[in-house]
């Protein structure tokens, strides 16, 4: 059997010196300096392992309303609005809860029927004054601690039935007791603190609660920055290796520093049983725990997440609209609409959309599909510009667009001239910047079309395999007043002679790429949007008509719009999302799956 045992982390020394770029280094430190600080009578193997299977059989037959495990967010396993609420429970609905879940349990030394003399504590920087209690019941501990240290008190509940199986158990035992939140028992060969201030149930429920907000104040508990992808390992075996973690919150960080250990697939797929020799189960079984019998662990999560998505693409192209523009009053100033099937056209209209005042929306060649044509007489458009000739969007369609407003095409001889042209009706000089991406392939100019309208820029297509610049782009980026060019995409995009052409016409080019699309697209969004931003959005990398509307959406309320793989999201796009207040997954499932807006991040 392999089970690793919960880990609390006193704050009673420092992190020994680590590199900083290594912060499992100083996770293993800081335990290590504690277990050398550790003191006391270490329980036998036996004794432990008892103690843990006693836990884990008790936690079995509490699961049975658990929550679906393939709901578990490593990244967010609580909610900061959730974790910190001292009052979520007052010392009745707590006593009521031990009562029901203890039923097999009789005699005094049961959870629900204990009573002890509880210290006054003084406050301090992490919790406020604590007036002591004679004949204090373990379920007003839980309330009072809560209330006093601004944690939920069924975490605390919850801790202490995953440490020692005590809610449910029917035989607990003084050690249980003095060990009920594993506080200053660290996953070491050197056992549990057992010095007075450190054992005994309220000792052990409020210096754990005492713990949980020390993280947040004490700067050495800094290697699980809260906004950041950190490595968090499996096991106490090195061996085991981490997973790379998007810390959502405070509460997740200082659940990640008390039990340092992220379940791996095989810990979850078994719940609540045991999975292989790399599995651990303290975070497991506490998120089980808490969500079965608190409720949501997530409630109030920022950045909250939803979906913009509809029964096709044009569907989601309406959505997305509908979603920009909720109260178009009298009507927007105007509405792009381009090809749905055959995307060129449409990666220039995004910015210019936003530069007008309305949405980009897609069509067919030769109709308008009706949940486009129930948005457009929504939106009431002034005018609606469809960009590209005949061949993209047809005489029929536009005789239907005409029905809602006054038309104007925006087409050239190719892609190439289009984009100029939409860029020359929509922009006026100066305009400081422009964003050139390749009119062959398209990922990069989907992240490119939010980036510029936001920033009030063009994005103009060009053929990036060409040695020397066209003199029909460099015209335009004159005659718009450009002074600095953003090349989207690597050398294989846009070629290194092409950009040192532009730069030698006067521009000051700045190339954004990464090895891959989505790396691109990082790149791009994280020079537009160095800070904090209403939303984050993100679209599949491989199935591209949802991120050309959701390009304009985003550019208007000035967000980045990420692409990403189907089931889960890089590193760099993680923390990109994770400044933002919402994530907005565009398109449905089939195309992103609810991981990626969990922040699930790609190992």
């Amino acid at each position: 059997m392999s089970v690793v045992v919960a880990i609390a982390g006193a704050a009673l020394v420092a992190p020994a010196a680590a590199a900083a770029d290594d912060p499992q280094g100083q996770a293993d430190q800081y335990y290590a300096a504690l277990a050398e600080r550790a003191a006391g009578t270490t329980p036998t193997d036996a004794q432990l392992q008892a103690n843990v299977e006693a836990g884990l059989a008790g936690e079995a037959r509490a699961y049975a309303s658990a929550d679906d495990p393939s709901r578990f967010v490593d990244g967010n396993l609580v909610s900061d609005a959730v974790f910190f609420k001292g009052d979520a429970w007052t010392a009745t609905q707590l006593q009521t809860f031990l009562t029901t879940k203890g039923a097999s349990c009789t005699g005094a030394t049961c959870l629900k029927s204990f009573t002890m003399t509880t210290p006054a504590k003084a406050a301090d920087a992490a919790c406020s004054a604590y007036a002591g209690r004679v004949g204090a019941t373990a379920a007003q501990i839980f309330a009072e601690v809560g209330l006093a240290c601004g944690i939920n008190p069924v975490v605390l509940v919850s801790l202490v039935q995953k440490e020692q199986g005590l809610v449910t158990t029917s035989a607990p035992t003084q050690w249980m007791y003095d060990h009920a939140t594993g506080w200053l028992c660290p996953d070491t060969d050197a056992g549990c603190n057992s010095t007075p201030d450190a054992t005994g149930f309220f000792n052990q429920v409020y210096g754990a609660a005492w713990q949980f907000k020390q993280y947040g104040i004490d700067p050495s508990f800094n290697w699980f920055p809260v906004g950041k992808v950190s490595p968090v390992r499996y096991n106490l075996d090195a061996t085991c290796g981490s997973k790379q973690v998007a810390i959502q919150d405070k509460a997740t960080a200082a659940l990640y520093y008390y039990t340092p250990y992220t379940p791996d697939a095989a810990s979850l797929a078994s719940y609540p049983g045991e999975g292989d020799d790399c599995s651990a189960y303290g975070i497991r079984n506490f998120w089980m725990l808490f969500n079965a019998w608190y409720g949501d662990s997530t409630a109030g999560s920022v950045p909250a997440t939803a979906r913009i998505s509809g029964g096709d693409r044009f569907a989601t192209s309406a959505a997305i609209s509908a979603a920009a523009y909720p109260n178009p009053g009298a009507g927007v100033k105007a509405v792009y609409v381009a090809n749905g099937l055959s995307f060129p056209d449409a990666l220039g209209a995004a910015p210019a959309a936003v530069k007008l005042g309305g949405p980009m929306l897609l069509v067919l060649q030769y109709g308008v599909p009706a949940s486009i044509m129930t948005e457009l007489q929504r939106l009431k458009p002034q005018k609606i510009y469809i960009a590209g000739g005949v061949n993209s969007v047809g005489p029929d369609a536009a005789a239907q667009l005409q029905t809602v407003a006054p038309i104007e095409r925006i087409g050239g001889g190719d892609r190439f001239e289009t984009s100029r042209m939409i860029a020359a009706n929509a922009f006026s000089a100066p305009v400081a910047t422009a964003y050139l991406a390749s009119g062959l392939d398209f990922p990069d100019a989907l992240s490119a079309g939010a980036a510029a309208g936001a920033k009030g820029s063009p994005v103009i297509l060009v053929n990036g395999g060409l040695t020397d610049a066209d003199s029909a782009t460099v015209a335009q980026l004159k005659a718009l007043g450009v002074t600095n060019v953003k090349i989207v995409g690597g050398a294989n995009s846009i070629s290194a002679q092409y950009a040192s052409s532009i730069q030698s016409q006067g521009f000051t080019v700045t190339r954004l790429s990464g090895g891959d699309r989505f790396a691109t697209s990082f790149a791009v969004s994280a020079d537009a949007f160095p800070g904090t931003t209403p939303a984050t959005f993100i679209a599949s990398g491989t199935l591209f008509p949802d991120a050309l509307s959701g390009a304009a959406y985003a550019g208007k309320i000035g967000s980045p719009l990420l692409v990403s793989r189907a089931g889960c999201i890089a590193a760099p796009g993680a923390e990109i999302a994770l400044r933002s207040s919402t994530i907005d997954l565009i398109g449905g499932p089939n195309a992103l799956a609810d991981q990626v807006g969990m922040l699930s991040v790609c190992q």
